[in-house]
């Protein structure tokens, strides 16, 4: 297998406005030996199109969740160092060959930084989770695994609606395999750009975290839990604790 290749997988549904400043900055990057794979859940809005013009791209088009989805890519990538990201994030000039070196420096998992943009009321503190030490609360916008052992641990749990990628670092940290940090793979995420959606993905991602918790009960460590201290802050948490009980209650 090839150790310094890199499959790019994103997983997208309808990021017609987002995907071709991504994809851009993936081919601006000054690595060369590297792959796109695209994973269009079904998308509608002119995705498929715009993906398309880009010949060096695979596209699979198929209805799918978003570990699924990223399990997918990583089936029909070619190369041993597998990076995450998403459909409508911008990634730094180096981020690919700053992730393949952590992998090639005895790391099974390689960790960026992420940078949230959008507008400032939106941007939320993450809470950190630890197993012995390691915080696997590192998101898959910007994320690399070694494909041996990314299958090895069977891949994304599909069943998850979010905190899939959390569920993986868990596993992978429970199985002993390192981790390493790159903090100049810098991913530039977008946040919701709406109060509504905004809310929506608070609501999921408590939905996320009760699922979490029912697959791992006892195995969690919060730590680095902020309060919320202002409106929105608050009306993230009540989101985020309305998903949590449905999840628990249904």
């Amino acid at each position: 297998m090839d150790e310094e290749g890199a499959s790019v997988v994103i997983t997208i549904k309808n990021e017609a406005k987002n995907i071709q400043k991504l994809l851009d900055s993936l081919f601006n990057n000054d690595y060369e030996h590297f792959e796109v794979v695209v994973v269009d859940d079904m998308s509608n809005d002119g995705t498929e199109g715009i993906v398309k013009k880009y010949d060096k791209v695979k596209y699979i088009r198929t209805r799918c969740s978003r570990g699924e989805g990223r399990n997918i890519g990583a089936m029909n990538s070619s190369f041993e160092n597998i990076l995450f990201t998403d459909g409508d994030a911008i990634v730094s000039n180096g981020w690919i060959g700053g992730m393949v070196s952590v992998l090639n420096n005895g790391f099974e998992i390689a960790i960026g930084k992420t940078v949230y943009t959008g507008k400032k009321r939106y941007i939320q503190d993450r809470v950190k989770i630890y197993f012995n030490g390691i915080e696997i609360t590192a998101p898959s916008v910007n994320l690399a695994y070694k494909k041996r052992a990314f299958f090895s641990l069977g891949g994304f749990d599909k069943r998850f609606v979010t905190a899939e990628d959390i569920d993986l670092n868990l596993r992978a940290a429970m199985s002993g395999f390192k981790f390493g940090f790159c903090n100049e793979c810098v991913v530039y995420a977008k946040v919701r750009d709406s109060f509504i959606s905004f809310l929506k993905q608070a609501f999921w991602n408590g939905y996320g975290r009760a699922q979490l918790e029912e697959k791992h009960p006892g195995m969690l460590k919060k730590t680095d839990i902020r309060l919320g201290h202002n409106f929105y802050d608050f009306m993230h948490m009540s989101a985020g604790a309305a998903g949590y009980l449905l999840y628990k209650l249904r």
